[in-house]
């Protein structure tokens, strides 16, 4: 019930847990959002993550498209974050979502930490058959291919790609694969 004025006030205070708690509020102004998202505290960027990772997919569809696009590129930049906390908590919030930029799915579905790849390999409904098999082709993180083997339906040619890498995880989980 804090005066947007308020917090974005706050958003610039010398305590990095006060501005966390900012950072954290869902009536921060977009602004103050903006100025948080390249704070010097990782604690700061991850509760600004979590947040909007979880305010993007309940914005009403007659929110202004402005304020989404703003959002959007504050979440592009938190998955481009230095800190793979950060940007595992925005591959977390977004893996189920369907209308985010593709490229910024794919930069965190490619990222070499897989605590940041493996919810957008075994989610994200914006990857393809055809992505998931470059995917599958290109990378060198350990579980890659397990998290692309765990995702709800995997298809013929998908399950092909998985089999030829010989990643004993990753066939094993396909076949414990349902579907």
């Amino acid at each position: 019930d804090v005066r947007p004025e308020m917090l974005y006030y706050l958003a610039s205070d010398p305590s990095a847990a006060v501005r966390a708690k900012v950072a954290g509020n869902a009536a921060t102004p977009v602004q103050a959002n903006k100025i948080l998202c390249d704070d010097a505290s990782d604690d700061v960027r991850v509760e600004l993550a979590r947040k909007i990772g979880r305010l993007l997919p309940d914005m009403p569809a007659d929110t202004q498209a402005k304020l989404r696009e703003q959002t959007v590129a504050m979440l592009e930049k938190l998955a481009a974050d230095e800190l793979p906390r950060v940007r595992a908590i925005v591959a977390e919030e977004i893996k189920r979502q369907h209308d985010l930029p593709k490229a910024m799915v794919m930069r965190l579905a490619q990222d070499a930490e897989i605590v940041v790849a493996a919810p957008v390999l075994q989610y994200s409904p914006l990857l393809t058959d055809a992505d998931l098999t470059e995917i599958i082709a290109a990378t060198r993180t350990p579980g890659a291919v397990e998290a692309v083997a765990q995702r709800d339906t995997v298809s013929e040619t998908l399950s092909d790609a998985i089999a030829a890498t010989l990643d004993v995880k990753g066939v094993a989980a396909l076949l414990a694969n349902r579907n």
